[in-house]
């Protein structure tokens, strides 16, 4: 049943994420195809606000109290408005290609206690997934109480994102060999 599989996966995650815990290479697997899966959280609607107002999307000009699908919001905030990824991805592009950076087997997890909820952080190097101006990292993070993924983007900085004051208790699974952070 998906929820009793999604309810296991939350528990080994906060274990894991607590320091309880340490996840068998066939759990660690599992929770990598989940979280590959999950996506954005598909009833959440997010506001615009300025930052995307005046962007055409879909045929019409958002103004910034328009409400959005969540991987809509992130697809023109990182893609179009950013520029982030490459020129000429589509939504559909974007999201698979979050799923491969989740699948990726070089890439590096962690769990950390973001803004008091815990996550799941993936992060690869961007290579063929870096736009004109994207940065060396793409990092995935997946809320744990929520089951989805609350954003993906490549940071300017990621060792500054990873020590951002609002992140604590910051715990490797697997760690990303050549990222000084």
């Amino acid at each position: 049943m998906a929820d009793d599989a999604s309810l296991w996966i939350k528990e080994l995650l906060t274990e894991a994420a607590m320091g309880t815990r340490e996840l068998t290479e066939r759990e660690l697997a599992q929770v990598i195809e989940h979280v590959a899966l999950a996506g954005f959280e598909p009833n959440e609607l997010e506001t615009v606000r300025g930052r995307l107002a005046g962007i055409t999307w879909n045929g019409r000009t958002l103004r910034g109290n328009d409400r959005l699908p969540a991987e809509e919001v992130h697809y023109l905030r990182h893609v179009i408005l950013r520029q982030e990824w490459p020129v000429g991805t589509a939504l559909e592009k974007y999201i698979a290609s979050i799923r491969r950076v989740v699948r990726d087997p070089h890439n590096g997890l962690f769990t950390s206690r973001y803004q008091s909820a815990w996550q799941l952080g993936v992060i690869r190097e961007s290579g063929e997934l870096r736009g004109p101006l994207g940065s060396d990292f793409v990092l995935v993070e997946f809320r744990i109480t929520l089951g989805h993924w609350v954003t993906a983007y490549q940071p300017a900085d990621v060792g500054s994102e990873l020590q951002n004051p609002g992140r604590g208790e910051l715990r490797w699974l697997r760690r990303l060999p050549h990222l000084n952070a």
